[in-house]
């Protein structure tokens, strides 16, 4: 299914959104991700700031930096709406021991505090990735968990991917068919890692539940 197929809602169009956040929201060796589709479709004017790597704790080993350095960074000019991401590198930096949950928490109330200090008038939604079969369990859903309290704390909308789809990448069969590492012939395979949704999983999975997010928050 090619990501032309898919029809969304079209009370979006005109919009502003900036999205923040790790591979997932950039799109990883492809320069499409679920935001690219999503404002696309929409037709809204999308600016993704968004690196791979990145997270929400600083962890020296993370090649992406930290997310809140991107919203520091990103244009003064404000959006109708703000896209981030987060947490799935941090299950890394958590599990290895370069910093702890708690750590995690305070990083991300700060970026939530920046972004409305710079856009104050911008919509913020929450992306929370698939559950993720190429990390530790236990340490995915303490992050989940408290990031969900965090951005409900925060008046944050949450457009749950998680807890909302299906998709699942401990599952095998969804690893293989809806994530991607490398492309082909120019675009994303299949049989990923279980990190990297391809075109199918963000048309399966992440448009409906991103689209109808912003739909919501749009109409009221």
């Amino acid at each position: 299914m090619s990501d032309e197929e898919i029809d969304v809602g079209t009370g979006l169009a005109g919009r502003s959104v900036y999205a923040f956040g790790d591979s997932i929201v950039y799109g990883h060796v492809y320069p499409r991700s679920f935001v690219d589709v999503v404002a696309e479709r929409a037709g809204m004017a999308l600016s993704k700031f968004a690196r791979n790597g990145a997270t929400i704790g600083a962890d020296p080993h993370a090649s992406g930096g930290q997310i809140l350095a991107q919203v520091e960074q990103a244009t003064a000019a404000a959006p109708d709406f703000i896209l981030f991401d987060g947490g799935t590198n941090d299950a890394e930096s958590v599990f290895n021991g370069r910093y702890d949950v708690g750590t995690y928490s305070a990083e991300l109330e700060k970026t939530l505090r920046t972004m409305k200090r710079r856009w104050p008038a911008a919509h913020l939604v929450y992306v929370s990735a698939h559950k993720l079969g190429s990390r530790d369990w236990g340490t995915q859903v303490a992050l989940r968990e408290e990031t969900l309290r965090v951005c409900r704390n925060g008046n944050v909308a949450i457009a749950d991917v998680f807890g909302g789809t299906p998709f699942d990448t401990r599952d095998d069969v969804h690893r293989a068919t809806y994530t991607f590492d490398d492309l082909v012939d120019g675009l994303p395979g299949t049989e990923g890692s279980g990190t990297h949704p391809n075109m199918a999983g963000i048309t399966t999975f992440y448009v409906p539940v991103v689209t109808a997010g912003l739909e919501q928050i749009s109409s009221c």
